[in-house]
């Protein structure tokens, strides 16, 4: 069997992911793409994307947070998810005035499956992955209202099954400088067309403050899924350095796993992650707890010129 062929144990493990992880966080989704945050910063702070006031960009989080990216930027990131999943996502943006222009591609690859006949004998192997492409466009109204709105297609390819989807998102931002206040609105993943699959639609409410007498930023959000779910996150970023942030996160994963097959279901839900920026240059890790699933991780890096 080849080396990324995909054994019994691990096949069960994706079953999982692709069942009861995306039930976490509400509804199970056609489009596990969508409903995963291609973000270091968001993943590290408990999955929070409704409100980001860095210029650290974000592929699938506000499209508003466009705003406050004041230089022509790009990124690259790579997931390591469980049982081998690996995702790759790449975001560029694009500063004009109060206006910001922004492309996104993000790419889920599930490995090879075996094929079996109606016996159960091997008879090859397919392929699954995803992909997601996406433009963005941002607009500062005035210095404390931003508005955002993105669009793109979605796409599914199982063995010789391919299906899409187009995709809207809208985005917008009340930011109070002088108070470092920032609330936020995001509406994901609403469908374009009437399709065959159902997407994980969203709606996420989060607020963003600096603490006057600490330097720790907090982020807090609600995630409502349309399935009657909901998802409470919890982040923040300690600002040890104008170049150097600390992040870390909870959200309500562990309440929603129903299990408690193990110690380790307890870290579910816990994140961290650090953000190093030199001379241009942007690097940023986090890692979040599915329990007794696993961690996933992830990189990215970015340049701004």
């Amino acid at each position: 069997m080849p080396r990324d062929m995909k054994s019994p144990l691990q096949i069960l493990l994706m079953v999982f992911i692709l069942s009861e992880v995306p039930l976490l966080h509400g509804e199970t989704p056609a489009f596990q793409v969508l409903e995963y945050p291609f973000s270091p910063r968001a993943m590290a702070m408990g999955d929070t994307r409704a409100v980001n006031v860095t210029p650290s960009l974000e592929a699938a989080g506000n499209p508003a947070a466009l705003t406050f990216t004041s230089d022509l930027q790009g990124k690259v990131g790579l997931v390591n998810h469980l049982v081998d999943i690996k995702g790759y996502s790449a975001i560029g943006v694009l500063p004009l005035e109060n206006h910001r222009i922004s492309g996104e591609m993000v790419y889920f690859d599930y490995g090879l499956f075996d094929r079996t006949d109606a016996f159960g004998n091997p008879t090859g192997s397919f392929g699954f992955h995803e992909l997601s492409l996406q433009m963005a466009y941002a607009y500062s109204i005035t210095d404390r209202w931003r508005l955002g709105t993105r669009a793109g297609w979605v796409q599914r390819v199982a063995d010789n099954t391919t299906s899409g989807q187009g995709i809207l998102n809208f985005g917008a931002l009340y930011h109070l400088a002088e108070d470092s206040l920032t609330v936020g609105v995001l509406v994901s993943n609403l469908a374009v067309d009437e399709g065959s699959d159902e997407l994980p639609t969203a709606i996420r409410v989060g607020t963003s403050k600096i603490l006057t007498y600490l330097p720790l930023r907090l982020n807090l959000e609600t995630d409502y899924r349309l399935a009657d779910n909901w998802l409470l996150a919890l982040g923040g970023e300690i600002l040890l350095h104008p170049q150097f942030t600390l992040r870390l996160g909870i959200n309500s994963n562990r309440f929603d796993l129903h299990t408690g097959v193990s110690a380790s279901d307890f870290l579910a839900g816990v994140s961290g992650g650090f953000f190093v920026e030199w001379m241009g240059l942007q690097v940023e890790m986090a890692a979040q707890s599915f329990g007794a699933a696993g961690f996933i991780s992830q990189a990215a890096l970015a340049y701004h010129f």
